[in-house]
């Protein structure tokens, strides 16, 4: 069976918990990919026996570089995919966790005050809406606009601004330190803010008390 080599191929079944989660994962990343469903195409079948040594192991995911990966986890995606997951810093004025627009639009405030801003999100930047197909009701778009396109103009208006930004990271916890806040994510590194803690609009925003 020919498949594309301009874009990543998924190939799995309507079954296959596996297999929702990947194309989960990489429709959240807004990555193109075609699907190829085993029990529509079973002559794809050959092609993942060939590709696993005779196992039928689903999902096989293809990449046009002709790499493979075979039942990955979201971990092993984001690294194939080259996702940025890991800080420059340990320490920060302002740690964000969630990257939709209220943790886009708080973490571009911080950083015009010249706060040194850490934005952490367990998907895409842009979260739900970065995947919805289209939005009518945000402010400054009267005749509506697509999800993404509004997700990665806000990212780019971020990183103008400086903000560093984690995708696919999920945090695992929020602890006290001293007179430090630490938060430690799934990938098992620890990001450090000192002071007081904000809970506003849907978001949990650390910042570090300066020296007066």
């Amino acid at each position: 069976m020919e498949i594309s080599t301009d874009t990543i191929t998924v190939i799995g079944a309507a079954w296959c918990p596996d297999c929702r989660r990947a194309k989960d994962f990489l429709s959240e990343q807004r990555v193109a990919f075609d699907w190829i469903d085993l029990e529509q195409h079973p002559e794809a079948t050959e092609l993942v026996e060939r590709i696993n040594g005779g196992s039928r192991s689903i999902p096989t995911i293809i990449f046009p570089d002709g790499s493979h990966l075979v039942e990955p986890g979201n971990d092993e995606l984001a690294e194939k995919l080259g996702l940025n997951r890991s800080a420059k810093s340990t320490s920060y004025d302002v740690i964000i966790v969630g990257g939709g627009p209220t943790g886009l639009t708080a973490s571009i405030y911080a950083a015009r005050e010249n706060q040194s801003v850490l934005l952490i999100e367990k998907s895409a930047p842009g979260g739900q809406a970065g995947v919805t197909e289209r939005l009518d009701n945000y402010p400054g778009f009267p005749d509506g606009v697509a999800g993404h396109d509004l997700a990665d103009r806000m990212r780019r208006q971020a990183e103008n601004y400086g903000v560093e930004i984690l995708e696919a990271v999920a945090v695992n916890a929020i602890d006290a330190d001293g007179d430090w806040l630490s938060v430690r994510t799934a990938v098992g590194e620890s990001y450090f803010a000192r002071g007081t803690s904000g809970h506003g609009l849907g978001l949990s925003a650390y910042r570090r008390r300066r020296r007066g």
